[in-house]
């Protein structure tokens, strides 16, 4: 069973990508690249000294003084401190503090649909452990310990934590590829709880135009589910898929068999996941999105005009998470540009 980020295809799939025949319609709206991973935090510079002090990754805090900010999250008053943190293989993740009005915080289960973490591969899996106990991060892996499974390497062991405002971390221990960067992080990966495959495959596949496939088949692999710190006899399946430029696996999965909640915050809660993706015609986008109901979260619905030449706007997916959708002319990005 590849249980991590292995983007296969097998024979027997429902789930299929939709391939394109023939010259691919320019116009059409669609995915061009994953910008970055996003995550809402309660207090940004305890989450970057616990990313820092646990696993060697470095952000620097910036107040960002977009005035589009409030009208982009649907937050009248708001204003925002991140850090764009660098990760190996030109990806990058944003950690949002929002201030000036009032947040909720979150925490979701892995099994719950819109539940999100960033996957670590890791040369030394015990020094990131002793690490992660030392700042008292949580363990969700059943036993506390790590764990093996099945990868599309083979055989690695693994443990799920979750950082200071409760977003799931998974470390893999790996060896690293030939060129691979320094320090213990050495690549990086993303992972993502669904509600529906079904429903997924459309959003993503559908409208915006990414190749997620999978099995229709359930699975109850043991060490999955020891590793997300679920009850035995708990079912699920995955969709699989790699987000362009920079190229990264992603992966969402279905549980069926255990309680599940659908989580979703809003853009500004700590703990809110979300993902930056460019794309290519978002108004066509947009009014597609618009005639399918899909939850238009920016102010009024409407894509807002955050200088530089870029046009973004949030809305939810089928699963509760955030995706911020933004389009880019030619023109040089401006002052407050955080793309």
């Amino acid at each position: 069973m590849r249980m991590v980020f292995a983007f296969c295809v097998i024979p027997a799939m429902v789930f299929v990508a939709m391939a394109q025949t023939g010259s691919p319609d320019q116009s059409k709206p669609r995915i061009r690249s994953l910008s970055h991973a996003i995550h809402a935090v309660e207090d940004l510079d305890t989450t970057l000294a616990f990313y820092r002090e646990v696993f060697g990754l470095k952000g620097t805090p910036n107040d960002f003084p977009n005035p589009a900010v409030p009208l982009l999250t649907n937050a009248p008053g708001v204003t925002l401190r991140l850090s764009m943190m660098p990760l190996p293989g030109a990806m990058r993740f944003e950690l949002t503090h929002f201030m000036g009005l009032e947040r909720k915080p979150g925490r979701a289960a892995y099994t719950d649909p819109g539940a999100a973490s960033i996957v670590l591969y890791v040369r030394n899996l015990d020094a990131a452990v002793a690490n992660a106990k030392k700042a008292d991060a949580p363990i969700v892996t059943t036993g506390g310990m790590p764990i093996e499974i099945s990868t599309a390497k083979g055989k690695a062991h693994s443990i799920l934590l979750r950082d200071p405002d409760g977003f799931f971390v998974q470390v893999i221990e790996e060896a690293p590829a030939p060129g691979a960067p320094e320090g213990n992080v050495h690549r990086v990966s993303l992972a993502y709880t669904m509600e529906s495959a079904e429903a997924t495959a459309r959003f993503y596949n559908g409208m915006l135009g990414l190749e997620l496939s999978g099995p229709s088949a359930f699975s109850k692999d043991p060490a999955m589910l020891k590793l997300v710190g679920v009850p035995e006899g708990t079912e699920f399946r995955k969709l699989t898929g790699v987000l362009p430029g920079p190229s990264a696996y992603v992966e969402f999965t279905e549980f069926r068999g255990v309680p599940r909640t659908k989580f979703h915050l809003r853009v500004r809660d700590p703990g809110a996941p979300a993902m930056a993706i460019q794309v290519t015609n978002l108004n066509g986008m947009v009014d597609e999105m618009k005639a399918a109901g899909v939850p238009l979260i920016s102010a009024n619905g409407q894509i807002v005009d955050f200088g530089g030449g870029t046009h973004n706007i949030f809305v939810e997916d089928p699963n509760g998470m955030n995706l911020e959708l933004f389009e880019r002319s030619g023109a040089p990005a401006g002052r407050g540009q955080k793309k």
